[in-house]
Order: structure tokens, then sequence, then C-alpha cells
């Protein structure tokens, strides 16, 4: 028993070992991946191109955790969000045949949508900045859940009921989904074929990507395929994959077939197409400000270089590509587990492989694997207290013996690890915490790159509490939502999500966030009385619920 494991953790840490490296970047790569190269976990496959070959490729930790099989380079992994670059180069493909114009009315393609009063430009879809709201969120507020089967069709529906934009296209940068999903039926309109042939036939046939597809049956069988697992305490469980949003995500493919897609995008932006030239054109604001994401794809200086790239992420998997042009390489890390960090695993091999020594901030670094450190109860008692992370987003940091703690508006308590005096790890959320403007006590906090600002909360009255409860109703998600005031507590009840409470957001009156996810703004008549709620969340803005 003790060979055939010891035979299981050398299969899943060599899958696919035919490299041109030199060995000394091998045996550091095979460092940074060392803790998923075990037979009793899953992993990640890696993939790297140099020079506009493959230079290494190799799997490591198991595809499937019932039936013992490794990850190899042909294991298949659903890649999320990666996939809208293959939606913006069928965009791009259709401006240079000039069958399409980044400036036209999306309405002029897609008639039924909703006219919200404001054009909507293929060039917004492009760059998510059309205003419109965000499906996950959206039909999670709607009822679905997300260990259910989230369709395209769904999402067309709940974007064919959207009563307004978020905000005026083109004012702000919101990463939308639904936007490209809408460009993939806008492809389909021009082309006569659905987004799934017209990828088949313009992209991975031509480039024998013979693994790949796009998913628009979740109940298809996929040969190879690399189940995605999450943790919970010390034992894996599977993630429910049942995706088939086309245009956004929902591309089912290997590191070895995105090595192909990868060398062709490198050697056409090296050779000046305009498909791919087009394709990392970033956007301006109507302000003038930068926007920096371009044709399903990040443009960016990270590192210290110049870097293209995407990540993605759904149901544990956890994805992503990152080119270095003027290096000529490519970076393919695709994971089936929910605790991988796939911009941190990037930024390291990039690293490496770059010899490049520090991060530049713009993404998240991993400090997981950092030893936590004793840090004296006083300085930690600075930390103590409420901090805005956005519109109806806050964060509230508690000591609870010796141990930092930390709940976000709507969601529950987690503990968190600290790393120096002044970061902290949250494991739950796989990011870290950085206490700054420290003088009596913390005044803000660094969090994703951004700086949010300690603040004071409101106190809630509890007797005034009552004049919330009632039930309330959107026309636009078609979904009511029960409120009651249970031990001094509001409630919130929908009937496939079941009960949730309802937390006082402490900085906006009469605004409560919500566990079942977002933040309810309540809403008043002349007479002052309650009479409906706006929902809004990461994003996703004011969708009404009026007071039935």
């Amino acid at each position: 028993m003790k060979q055939f494991f010891t035979l299981l953790l050398v299969v899943a840490g060599l899958a696919g070992c035919a490299q041109s490296l030199p060995a000394n970047l091998q045996t550091g790569i095979d460092s940074l991946f060392k803790d998923y190269a075990k037979p009793d976990g899953p992993g990640v496959a890696v993939l790297i191109v140099k020079d506009g070959k493959v230079a290494f490729e190799k799997g490591y930790g198991m595809a499937n955790l019932e039936y013992g099989m490794p990850i190899t380079p042909t294991s298949v992994f659903d890649i999320a969000s990666v996939s809208k670059q293959f939606t913006g180069y069928a965009i791009s493909t259709l401006v240079q045949e000039g069958k399409i114009s980044p400036d036209d009315d999306i309405h002029k393609y897609l008639p039924d949508l909703p006219d919200f009063g404001k054009k909507i430009t293929i060039h917004n879809l492009i760059h998510h900045t059309s205003g419109l709201r965000d499906w996950p969120e959206g039909l999670h507020a709607a009822g679905w859940r997300w260990d259910e089967a989230f369709r395209y069709e769904d999402i067309m529906r709940m974007v064919s009921k959207q009563h307004d934009l978020d905000f005026e296209p083109g004012s702000k940068y919101q990463y939308s989904n639904t936007g490209y999903n809408l460009l993939a039926a806008i492809v389909t309109k021009v082309s006569g074929k659905t987004f799934p042939e017209w990828a088949a036939e313009n992209i991975f046939k031509p480039l024998k990507m013979q693994a790949t597809m796009v998913n628009d049956d979740y109940s298809k069988v996929i040969p190879n395929l690399a189940t995605s697992y999450y943790r919970e305490g010390s034992e894996y469980r599977k993630a429910t994959d049942q995706l088939t949003a086309f245009g956004s995500s929902s591309i089912y493919t290997t590191v070895e077939d995105l090595s192909k897609w990868v060398i062709r995008f490198q050697q056409g932006l090296a050779d000046k197409d305009p498909v791919y030239l087009r394709m990392i054109q970033t956007d301006t604001l109507n302000d003038g400000k930068p926007n920096n994401y371009a044709y399903g794809l990040a443009i960016g200086n990270n590192l210290g270089v110049r870097e293209i790239s995407h990540d993605g992420g759904w149901a544990a998997y956890a994805t992503n590509i990152s080119n270095f042009p003027d290096q000529n390489v490519g970076i393919i890390l695709l994971s089936n587990s929910g605790n991988f960090n796939a911009d941190g695993e990037s930024d390291a091999v990039a690293r490496l492989i770059l010899n490049l020594k520090a991060a530049s901030g713009n993404k998240r670094e991993d400090l997981s694997k950092l030893p936590t450190v004793k840090v004296d109860t006083n300085l930690l008692k600075k930390y103590i207290g409420t901090y805005q992370l956005g519109p109806g987003w806050l964060v509230t940091f508690t000591l609870e013996n010796g141990q930092l703690m930390t709940q976000a508006t709507g969601e529950d308590k987690f503990s968190t690890d600290l790393k120096s005096d002044t970061t902290l790890w949250v494991p739950a959320y796989n990011s870290s915490v950085k206490f700054v403007q420290v003088t009596d006590k913390a005044n803000a906090i660094v969090y994703h790159g951004s700086v949010s600002k300690r603040v004071t909360p409101l106190k809630v009255d509890p007797s005034q509490l009552g004049q919330f409860v009632g039930s309330y109703y959107s026309k636009e998600l078609e979904a009511t939502y029960r409120i009651t005031l249970e031990k001094g507590r509001l409630v919130g009840h929908h009937m496939r999500l079941g009960d949730f409470n309802l937390s006082p957001d402490m900085i906006a009156t009469d605004t409560f966030g919500s566990a079942a996810g977002g933040s309810m703004a309540f809403y008043r008549n002349g007479q002052n009385k309650v009479i409906g709620f706006k929902l809004s969340g990461g994003r996703i803005r004011n969708i009404v619920f009026e007071k039935i």
C-alpha cells in the first residue's frame, strides 16, 4: 500500500514532463507547486510558453479524487472568465471584416433588449462600461442558488427585464459578465452561427485545439475532465458546475490547447495583425480617466514589465493566462482547487522565469504560506473598529480571546492570521488586509489595493425596526422578499434562498446589509412610511422592491 501511494505521488507531480527550461527553473517551479503534488487533493496544470514554443508543462495533484486520476497537461478544466478573450477575438474579427463597428448601438443587433433611453455600444460591452447588471448577483438575488444551473437563457431573460442601468454608459468601469454574453449574442446575429459553433470553426479547429469547446449543455460528458473541489474543514468537497454562460465563460480546455492560442496570440501581436492589436486597445471613460480593460484582457504593468492577462474563477476552478510579450513568455495555470490563488501563483512563476524581484502591488499577494506571528494585544486593540469598503459595504474587526476576527456586511464572522504587526491574512477570503495611518488607532486599511477609511457606526434604535417588516416584490427579478422581526432582529426570507439576517449598515440611515447578498436601502413616501427598498451589490445597483 505504501508503494502504491508513493507511485501516485510521483505520477501526480511528474505528469507531462517534456521540458526545455533550465534544470534550476524546473526545480524552482516544482518548489512553487510542491504543496499541490499530492495524491489526496486537487491541484494545478502548469504550462509555460517561451519564444513561441512550449518550454514547460506539468501537472500537480489530482484531477479526480474519487478515482485517483492525476492532473496532466491534457486534463480539461472550466477556464471561467479566461474565456472572455475568445469573445474579444470574435468581436475584433467581425470588426476587421467590416460586419460590425465598435460604435454600433447594440440594439441594432439585439432589438428586443430594453430601451434604457441611453445608447449602449459594442464598445461599452467590450470595456465593461455599459451599466448593465452582472448576472451572477442578479440571478442570485432573484433566487438562484450557487450550486444549481445558471443557463445562457436565464441570463438573457434577466437582461431583457432589466428596468434601469447601474450608471450612464461610459461613465465608469464595472465588470459585467452580462455584457460579454450579449457580445456572444451579437456574434450569433451577425454570423448566423451560435457562438459555440463560431468559436469552433474560427478558433479551435484552425489552431487544432481538439480538446476545447464552448459548453452549451452542462450535461455533456467531457473526456479527461478535472473535477473541481473546495475545502471544508479538513475535507474536500465537490463543487457543482452547471454553467452555460457562453461569451463570458464556459470554455473547457487544457493547458496544451491553450498554449496554441497563446503562441498564436503573441505571434499576432509581433506581426502587428490588426485583429490582435485591436484586442489590446484600452478605453477612456467619459471623464477622460483611463480604463485598462481591453477585449477580454487586462492590460497593465505588473512586476515592472508589460503584462496582458486575465484570470477566472467559477465552481472552485481557478485559472489564469498571463502574457509577457516583450519577453516572449506566456504562463498558463489551470486549477481545480477552490483555494488556489491563480493571480498570486502566476506572479510567482513570472518572478522566477523572468528573474523579477518584487511585485508591483497591482495583484493580490499570497501571504498564506508566511508564518503566523504574535502581536502585542495593545497594538491589536488599535485595529478594532469598522471600515467602509464601499457603498453599503463595511467590515468590522473585533478582538476575541486574543484573536482578530473580521466580519463584512451581511456575512459570517471569520478568523484571521497575523503575518506582521500591521498585516493579516484572511483565509476565508484568500486575501490580506493591512492596517495603515496608525496613531492612537488605525484610521484606514488597505484591501485589494484600495484604501478604506475607518468610520463611526450609527446607533440603531431597536424599537424602530418594526417599520421595515413586510413583503416586498421586484418586477424586474420577479422575486418576493418577506421581512420579519424576530428577537429584536430583522430577518429576511425568500422561498428559495431561505432565511437570512439583515444587519444595520451603521453608516447610511434605513440601510441594511443582507446575508443573502447586497444591501437594502429602504425608501419612504411623503408620510414617512417605508414603501420599498433598493437592492445593490458589488455589480448591481438599485433594483427596486416595492412593498406589497
